[in-house]
């Protein structure tokens, strides 16, 4: 199969990746969002698929606006197969979706119809479902809404960040996608619709999301720190720090008021909330490596204390 192959982040990187060294489909094109700005020096940042795409020298396409009709031309010049999406981050228009022979597939991170969307993962954790998974299907002009193909299950674990269930997916999608193109062409005809009564809908998270009041329950605010990370994530200034919390707990043995440090010490970061306390298990100093609470403590010995009130 000649495959184009358009996204943007990680997860789609690791899915490429396993594309270009299996050697059973041919990668004719790569479309990528356009460098953005990134850290304190605001540099322009290559996506993980640009990576991908320079390190294996592939044709690469990062269009303005994937909409335009100089784009659309070009990406009809190579004649592919079928356009293989996954978390582009744009929305591509009906002439560009029909343009292969085979049509164009989207591998969407959620069990649709359920969040159809741009944040299917970090609702996935927020709303405390205890299962995910992966659904290939064909794309149509509406949202995430065309007919499917295949769906993977996946079990979310109770501290399982954004980051640590999209490399669950990831690594399951890397896994299927060779055999699921070569077999394509033989399933367009047995795809299944999706159920419109049970579609649901998540937009994309935001730094507004990125907050917590520590007053609320515990389970609440370790949903929202483990769906938070790596990104926008969860941050907060004790003495003047900034820190990220990176990945949490409910511990319901400790209690102490909202955002009290009850417990900090080479084992354990507990904060009280509403009802129990949160224990975060993984956290950083601002702009730094993420750490284990060990690890943190060793360097971080003077910056906090038990008694301290987050803000």
């Amino acid at each position: 199969m000649k495959i184009a192959f358009a996204g943007t982040p990680e997860i789609a990187a690791t899915i490429l990746q396993s594309i270009i060294d299996k050697k059973d489909h041919q990668v004719v094109c790569v479309i990528t969002s356009v460098d953005k700005p990134s850290g304190r020096g605001r540099k322009l940042k290559p996506s993980p698929v640009k990576k991908i795409a320079l390190e294996n020298n592939l044709t690469l396409m990062q269009p303005d606006s994937p909409k335009s009709e100089e784009f659309i031309n070009e990406f009809k010049n190579y004649q592919c197969d079928v356009l293989l999406v996954v978390a582009y981050g744009h929305i591509l228009t009906e002439e560009l979706l029909e343009t292969p022979q085979y049509g164009s597939v989207n591998i969407h991170a959620s069990l649709l119809p359920k969040y159809r969307g741009a944040a299917p993962i970090q609702r996935a954790i927020l709303n405390g479902d205890k299962k995910s998974g992966l659904t290939f299907m064909k794309m149509t002009k509406g949202l995430d809404s065309g007919p499917m193909s295949k769906r993977f299950e996946i079990k979310i674990e109770k501290d399982d960040t954004t980051a640590d269930l999209t490399s669950k997916m990831a690594s399951i999608a890397a896994k299927e996608v060779n055999q699921f193109c070569s077999d394509w062409p033989n399933l367009i005809d047995s795809l299944e619709e999706q159920n419109e009564t049970d579609a649901s809908y998540c937009p994309k998270v935001t730094r507004n999301d990125a907050v917590i009041e520590w007053s609320d329950e515990a389970k609440k605010i370790s949903k929202t720190i483990n769906a938070m990370y790596p990104n926008p994530i969860i941050s907060i200034d004790v003495n003047g720090v900034g820190i990220n919390l990176c990945k949490s707990k409910v511990n319901k043995k400790l209690i102490g008021d909202p955002g009290e440090i009850i417990e900090f010490n080479k084992d354990i970061l507990a904060i009280g909330c509403g009802d129990f306390a949160v224990e975060v298990t993984e956290l950083c100093r601002t702009g730094k490596n993420k750490l284990s609470i060990k690890d943190f403590y060793n360097g971080a010995q003077k910056l906090l204390k038990e008694g301290d009130i987050i803000s």
